[in-house]
């Protein structure tokens, strides 16, 4: 009886902590799933009634966002860079007319010569070994290097001018990319609430027009006529989403920031 006694207690004292345990979680659950929920919520957008504007940063961010991360942009900024290199060649170019040369040259050469008469045999061996050097210095200025190389420098100099100005251009075509794709899309979020509220009417006329059908009230024609109007009002509130989510799409591009704000479209 005893032993039994001491398994209650034992039992009890499990349960007593299990309870411990689980009471935080009891107690704060709610709140951690509400605060998960609500994370999921904010990256969910419904373009019936968010707006977009509040969900994106400032047009002059995106902008400026586009501009430094346009590859156009950045190649007339390597042009001009390049450009500038190439004047610092041509300004440097006269030295290419002053030359200094130093020549050394060390050899071993070994001579035998063997003559022979009727009476007597000559053998000559001479080993001779040389060293020769030269040191030459000359400067050669041809007249079209002095005339026309001030001609030369400010052509590099325009070809700079002329990328910087294309830069500008390129840079305006950029901003331009920007506005047109995010006036589009906030355009497109209007369509997508007009076509959602003549989508429900066209469906509630959908439905009374197949009750008048079928009372007979309503012929083929009408019938049909009806139902290609609702066909023409589902069609046009998808592409309004398509557009809507194609515009948001280019402006990532553009600016090269993932918003990471439209996972689900609803």
């Amino acid at each position: 009886m005893i032993v039994i006694i001491r398994k209650s207690t034992h039992m009890i004292k499990k349960h007593f902590l299990r309870i411990l345990i689980l009471l935080p979680v009891l107690l704060f659950g709610n709140q951690v799933i509400g605060q998960i929920l609500s994370t999921d919520d904010s990256k969910l957008f419904n373009p019936l009634t968010d707006d977009i504007t509040k969900r994106l940063p400032n047009i002059r961010v995106l902008i400026d966002s586009a501009v430094v991360n346009s590859p156009s942009v950045r190649y007339e900024e390597l042009k001009a860079d390049y450009y500038y290199y190439e004047q610092l060649t041509v300004e440097r170019a006269w030295t290419e007319h002053f030359s200094f040369n130093l020549d050394l040259n060390w050899g071993f050469w070994k001579f035998i010569d063997n003559q022979r008469s009727q009476s007597t045999d000559f053998w000559i061996d001479l080993d001779s070994r040389r060293t020769n050097y030269a040191v030459g210095f000359y400067i050669r200025f041809p007249l079209a290097t002095l005339i026309d190389r001030k001609n030369r420098i400010a052509k590099q100099k325009k070809w700079q001018e002329l990328s910087f100005v294309q830069r500008e251009i390129n840079q305006q075509f950029v901003v331009r990319q920007v506005i047109e794709a995010y006036d589009m899309m906030i355009q497109w979020q209007n369509y997508i609430r007009i076509y959602n509220d003549y989508q429900k009417f066209t469906e509630i006329q959908m439905h009374m027009a197949q009750n008048q059908f079928l009372n007979g009230e309503i012929g083929t024609a009408e019938y049909t006529r009806l139902k290609e109007i609702q066909t023409r009002g589902a069609i046009e509130y998808q592409q309004a989403i398509a557009e809507f989510s194609k515009n948001y799409r280019i402006l990532e591009i553009l600016t090269g920031i993932n918003f990471n704000l439209i996972n689900v479209l609803r």
